[in-house]
């Protein structure tokens, strides 16, 4: 059968839904609902936005509700996540499919889900362009079989999904540890009362860094630059980018060096560490970096986790404030603990990140197990 023989069509997200959207929209005080994008899945996500928030072209978004399937069409395009009790909202990198009224009894949606998953993923990078169109999805036949027959195989699969609901269960336990205040007894000191601006200086974005002025730079075959922004999650990075100019100026680029993303609004005040590598900021992050000439040696991570408070006390609100970087930079003052007493909480940091990681790594296994196609 072809996808039109039993769905509506694919419904898509927002267009023109940036995050000077988003950010106007948190100020409206109402309810906030998740939104999703071109995510590998769509259970979770930091980001938030107004039911009543509109997009940069002033066009009420659409608030997604009721049964269905979320479908990634780029990014992780193929990914599907089946809904059926949630409110949320969709950018244009993802749609929602839903069943024609005459075809209840011939498709389960979260069977569909789970198990076309891979066939729409292999049509996603057929081409190399890791994208999915309407045209192609609506074009390709599929088989399924007898409705009862996917009822039982999901039926099936309770005990297999009862796993993954206790993996996720322990793994947000993990990231609450995570995010505890800690409290830590160093013996030895480089100093203490330091002013963080004596060590640690920073580089604001890139006004202008829109999805549409990346869109329009592609095409330029120069080395590229990974795009970050306010969001601090991989899945929900803005791309990359060539060196060009932006606003009449060179792109600010940050390179060659490890650095510590900031972010100035929405999350505001939550923090990501970067390996070396090669990069660039719209104007909703900051990038903190150890400065040439620092009297101190620090560790960035150790930075982002002992003074985690002291970043985000600065934010004029968790959810939907902005980052007062001038504050930051003008009246912190750290203690700074020799080298390896630094290194040493990082490393049991990096335990519970490594537990978390290794819980994922499972997920993945069990969600493989389950969306291998049925002979």
């Amino acid at each position: 059968m072809k996808f039109l023989d039993v769905f509506n069509e694919i419904e898509k997200g927002n267009y023109a839904l940036t995050d000077e959207a988003i950010y106007a929209s948190l100020q409206n005080g109402d309810e906030l609902i998740p939104l999703y994008g071109g995510n590998k899945e769509h259970a979770t996500t930091e980001r938030r936005i107004s039911i009543s928030a509109k997009t940069k072209k002033g066009v009420p978004i659409t608030v997604f509700s009721g049964e269905g399937i979320i479908i990634s069409l780029d990014g992780s395009a193929g990914s599907m996540t089946y809904k059926s009790d949630e409110k949320f909202a969709l950018n244009h990198h993802a749609g929602f499919i839903t069943l024609r009224k005459n075809a209840r009894d011939k498709v389960n949606l979260e069977y569909f889900s789970i198990f076309l998953q891979n066939f729409y993923r292999e049509m996603g990078v057929s081409d190399g362009s890791k994208t999915l169109s309407l045209t192609q999805i609506y074009a390709e036949e599929f088989d399924l079989p007898k409705f009862e027959v996917q009822n039982n195989i999901l039926h099936l699969l309770k005990g297999i999904k009862a796993k993954l609901e206790n993996l996720a269960t322990l793994k947000n336990n993990y990231k609450c540890l995570i995010d505890k205040e800690i409290s830590v007894e160093y013996t030895k000191y480089q100093g203490k009362n330091i002013d963080i601006s004596t060590c640690i200086d920073y580089m604001s974005g890139n006004t202008g860094l829109t999805e549409e002025f990346i869109y329009q730079t592609l095409q330029n075959g120069a080395e590229h630059y990974q795009i970050l922004s306010s969001a601090t999650e991989d899945s929900t990075m803005m791309g990359e980018i060539p060196m060009c100019v932006i606003n009449n100026r060179q792109l600010k680029v940050f390179e060659g060096q490890e650095g510590l993303l900031v972010t100035r609004n929405g999350k505001a005040g939550y923090t990501k560490y970067l390996n070396k590598g090669r990069y660039t900021i719209n104007d909703h992050a900051y990038i903190l970096f150890v400065k040439d000439d620092s009297p101190y040696k620090i560790d960035l991570r150790w930075l982002a986790i002992q003074y985690k408070q002291d970043f985000l006390s600065y934010a004029s609100n968790s959810d939907n404030g902005t980052w007062n970087m001038t504050g930051f930079f003008s009246y912190t003052k750290i203690d700074i603990p020799c080298y390896d007493e630094q290194l040493s909480l990082v490393k049991k940091h990096q335990l519970l990140q490594n537990r978390i990681a290794a819980i994922e790594q499972i997920e993945e296994q069990y969600s493989c197990l389950i969306s291998k196609e049925i002979a």
